[in-house]
């Protein structure tokens, strides 16, 4: 029987000058193949037979501990992604910031996705029609404005969800560290419950943290959601003008007489005198 011929094969000196451009000289081991004519599978083939463990040419690599993701790190960068929600790049950029250690995007993201701390957009989700006209207000919980503003405490930047019946002017918001739509749903039942009366109907913009699963929500409880038209935020002109108004009162005031945002809230509800309700409070609007 004969036998087949070998394989095409490169000698050892051959071989050791492909290694001495990449390992030496420090040349890119594509450009190496394409001096000596070879596919990058033909080296690393043979650099595994010639450096690999076993092998009395064998180069034990260095440790690599900038590579690696130790319990300092993963707890930084868990803190760090559910307080900015940054993608692999910035997270990057931040770790190389503050520890001084450059980690790759690379690491950085499958460390997201096995630890499930990838959230999701919600631009995808459906636009829904908007509105074509004003509502007519008529009664306590109709057309209750939702909106969301910025707001910082202890420096860090989190979400107040602001909620506000036009037909008594009360007011309520729930601040929280996201802006996911499942806390729309949190801040509509806290509102609910402080208002002291049933949300018949909500009207906000198309913003993703009012569509997804808050619209579901109200949808399973049979509370129609309106949204206004793209890019108008005058449609809700009652919550931007409250959002204004805490700015000026608490937010942005260096006088402030309250230890905390909600005890102004109190103070809006139950004292403080509004014009457009003749002089009175919005809890006495809902009492008459």
């Amino acid at each position: 029987m004969t036998t087949m011929p070998s394989p095409l094969k490169y000698e050892r000196e051959q071989r050791f000058k492909w290694y001495l451009q990449v390992l030496k000289y420090k040349r890119p081991v594509k450009e190496t193949c394409q001096i000596f004519g070879i596919s990058r599978k033909t080296y690393y083939k043979w650099y595994a037979r010639d450096y690999g463990k076993g092998s009395r040419n064998h180069i034990a690599l260095k440790n690599q501990p900038n590579l690696k993701l130790t319990h300092e790190i993963r707890k930084f960068i868990e803190e760090q992604k559910f307080k900015t929600n940054y993608g692999p790049l910035k997270m990057k950029l931040l770790v190389k910031k503050k520890l001084g250690i450059d980690i790759s995007t690379t690491i950085i993201y499958r460390y997201y996705r096995r630890k499930k701390l990838i959230r999701r957009p919600q631009r995808k989700l459906p636009w829904y029609e908007p509105m074509k006209q004003a509502l007519i207000i008529a009664k306590p919980g109709e057309g209750v404005q939702m909106d969301i503003k910025y707001v910082y405490e202890d420096g860090i930047r989190k979400f107040q969800f602001s909620v506000f019946d036009p037909f008594t002017e009360k007011y309520h918001f729930t601040i929280l560290a996201t802006k996911e739509s499942r806390n729309a749903i949190a801040a509509f039942l806290n509102a609910e419950k402080y208002f002291g009366f049933k949300i018949l109907s909500i009207q906000s913009d198309n913003g993703g943290e009012f569509r997804g699963d808050f619209h579901n929500w109200l949808t399973k409880q049979n509370i129609p959601h309106f949204f206004i038209p793209k890019k108008s935020p005058y449609w809700n002109a009652q919550v931007e003008r409250v959002h204004k108004t805490i700015d000026d009162e608490y937010y942005q005031n260096p006088m402030r007489v309250w230890n905390t945002p909600y005890e102004w809230l109190e103070f809006y509800n139950f004292e403080r005198i509004h014009l457009t309700l003749n002089g009175s409070t919005p809890q006495e609007k809902l009492l008459q």
